[in-house]
């Protein structure tokens, strides 16, 4: 059987048994000091992230309306928020240890040992067809996992606080589209992704990154138009009056919109949102239909909110952030693919002295460039903090500071979304202020305005 180390012919083609059946390759020893380092690195990640999940239960444990928001919160549906957050967050409890203690499983044992499996399958030399099949196996290994736990997540607690609207069979449809889909972008894509590295040699994350960045573009535009509209019907806006409103919206800032859809989320779920996409002067609106039934004034003050983020260039902003981010991934991966490093990343880890499959080298340099990549992560959580108060600030500017407040209430209190955070945990999770931050930042605003006016 191919193990870790097997013989370069071992490596070519399956072995079988006198009987005739194919043997299977035994389990890869793993250990040393990457892996070590990686361990104890995602461990105590893990148990911060565990401290910060207790600090924020026991906020959603308390039945005292904060003090912020006394008068205008009712009691009851504050504690049906907290109700809400309290059984999402003992879930996530559930499902964080069974996935930490899976993840140690696959680290050790699956992930190293399925390659081999592929190896047994197709040969070293095959690198293309190892690679697909290993990651068609991982991607299948984890479904009787992640499966279980989206199923209790829909039909559970989201229902059980009236927010799933999805039926089984549609949650088994969307499923089955979303693994045609991964097999078809993933068939094209990482040979491509494998064939670059192989021809352009210790230049190829020059060559890497801009494929990446092509594809990031074009992905911006095939989502859109045509991998959502798979999940969801896009029609026009029905409610004329709105959509004169929103036209004349985006004529009063300069935003050029062409199109204006509405959406049925309500087919999957009771949650709302509102987004823009498209290129230069082709900018497209989406309201969900979860949505539409606030008042008008709402509705523009939080689209006033969302054009705020393109006047302020956040999107453009962000796009930079992560050229720049993948370019010096790729780069320092160049430096370590053709290096000893390379080598024993491959070996500590259970892929044997020789194995040379450039999948296995990139995830393995990602799974150890980890921890800088969380102090980014939460770099960039802070900068989106940042730029939603600046989308507020510009919808204050424009005179909806009222309606926007109203608009983040009403859509805060029906999405029973955190009204009583932890400090630690809101810091480290949310990408969007909390709701008493942002009221506070627009009361201040309006007050400062009021004494400039007098």
């Amino acid at each position: 059987a191919v193990g870790v180390g097997g013989s370069g012919a071992a490596g070519r083609h399956p072995e079988y048994s006198l009987a005739g059946a194919m043997v299977l390759p035994a389990v890869p020893s793993v250990g040393g000091p990457y892996v070590w380092a990686f361990l104890g690195f995602t461990s105590c990640l893990h148990l911060l992230e565990q401290y910060l999940e207790v600090r924020q239960l026991r906020k959603n444990r308390e039945t005292d309306v904060p003090d912020e928001f006394k008068g205008t919160v009712d009691e009851k549906k504050f504690l049906e928020s907290q109700e809400y957050q309290k059984d999402k967050r003992l879930f996530g409890f559930v499902r964080d240890w069974v996935s930490f203690v899976f993840d140690k499983a696959q680290l050790f044992v699956i992930t190293p040992w399925l390659w081999h499996v592929s190896v047994s399958v197709f040969g070293r030399e095959a690198e293309y067809s190892c690679t697909l099949f290993w990651l068609f196996l991982q991607q299948w290994v984890e479904k009787p996992i992640s499966i279980p736990f989206s199923l209790y997540s829909n039909f559970v607690v989201e229902e059980k606080h009236g927010f799933n609207k999805m039926t089984v069979s549609l949650y088994f449809a969307d499923l089955l589209k979303s693994e045609v889909l991964s097999y078809v972008f993933g068939g094209l894509l990482v040979p491509l992704m494998i064939w670059i590295v192989r021809y352009f040699g210790e230049s190829f994350y020059l060559y890497l990154w801009a494929f990446v960045q092509l594809l990031i573009f074009a992905f911006m535009w095939i989502y859109p138009n045509f991998i959502q509209p798979m999940f969801n019907k896009f029609e026009a806006l029905k409610d004329e009056d709105l959509k004169q409103k929103i036209e004349a919206l985006a004529a009063e800032v300069e935003f050029p919109l062409t199109k204006l859809f509405q959406i049925d989320g309500s087919k999957r779920s009771g949650h709302s949102n509102a987004y823009f996409f498209g290129f230069w002067k082709y900018k497209r609106i989406v309201l969900y239909d979860t949505l539409l039934h606030l008042k008008h004034d709402d509705i523009l003050a939080i689209l006033c909110h969302e054009l705020g983020h393109w006047k302020f260039g956040h999107t453009l902003t962000n796009l930079i952030i992560s050229s720049a981010h993948i370019f010096v991934l790729f780069w320092l991966f160049g430096i370590v693919m053709y290096s000893e490093v390379s080598k024993a990343m491959v070996r500590q880890f259970g892929y044997g002295d020789d194995t040379d499959a450039v999948m296995v080298s990139l995830m393995l340099f990602f799974m150890l460039f980890s921890p800088t990549e969380q102090l980014l992560s939460l770099l960039m959580t802070m900068l989106s903090r940042h730029f939603e108060f600046q989308a507020d600030s510009f919808a204050a500017k424009m005179g909806r500071s009222e309606p926007l407040q109203s608009g983040l209430f009403q859509i805060h209190e029906e999405n029973k979304g955190d009204l009583n955070p932890d400090p630690w945990y809101s810091w480290y999770h949310f990408s969007h202020p909390p709701l008493v931050e942002r009221l506070r930042a627009l009361k201040a605003l309006d007050s400062a305005d009021s004494k400039k006016s007098k």
